[in-house]
């Protein structure tokens, strides 16, 4: 199995498994609810290992990691019992496939274009002779949708930055006629010694010029 997480599917459920010794004491078969998490590998139909999903995965620095640790999305998923789906863009994103094609790829567990891009050796060729173009369609589908959306997110930022720039340019910008206004207060002050107080209308400035030199 290639090590590649698009082509592991966790599928989280609940199993009915016999307790041998409370079945030998009672005298019946007893049985207790156990999750189990089954683990479909994309491309390969007949092996789907199964282990209890509080069971040790690995350990790290010391520290057992349950199959539940691995994929807490999924095991959340199956705790609050909404329908647990592969992660990924579904099959149906992808308009080269028919919808036999899907079908016959889910049953190979095939359930993402990132698992059909990532397959290699036996398990594409599980796939039949046309796996090698779907692979390669994939791959080309998910490069096209990997630069458009990085394409979507440069205009939207480029379009945050034009108007964070257009609200800077208007703070900046000067007040209708404070060029003429500091002018005629410039000239006042000349005549007078003094600029005028407070902040008169170019109008009000322009008499009062005037009058200076009448």
């Amino acid at each position: 199995m290639q090590n590649n997480e698009s082509l592991v599917v966790p599928f989280f459920k609940t199993v009915a498994v016999e307790n041998p010794i409370a079945s030998k004491r009672q005298g019946r078969p007893i049985f207790k609810d156990v999750e189990m998490v089954e683990i479909r590998i994309a491309g390969d139909r007949n092996f789907a290992p199964t282990f209890p999903a509080k069971s040790m995965w690995k350990r790290v620095d010391g520290e057992e990691l349950s199959y539940a640790d691995r994929w807490p999305e999924a095991y959340g998923r199956f705790k609050q019992g909404q329908e647990q789906v592969a992660q990924g863009t579904p099959l149906s994103e992808l308009p080269f496939l028919t919808e036999a094609r899907r079908q016959e790829l889910r049953m190979l567990k095939v359930y993402t274009a990132e698992a059909l891009a990532s397959l290699d050796g036996k398990n594409l060729t599980n796939l039949g002779p046309q796996g090698r173009e779907m692979k390669d369609q994939a791959t080309a589908y998910l490069e096209r949708a990997g630069g458009l959306a990085m394409d979507i997110a440069l205009r939207e930022e480029l379009a945050d930055l034009r108007a964070k720039l257009a609200e800077m340019q208007a703070e900046k910008k000067p007040e209708p006629d404070q060029d003429e206004r500091e002018s005629l207060k410039a000239q006042i002050a000349e005549k007078t010694g003094a600029r005028p107080r407070g902040n008169p209308s170019v109008d009000t400035l322009r008499d009062m010029l005037a009058d200076l030199e009448a």
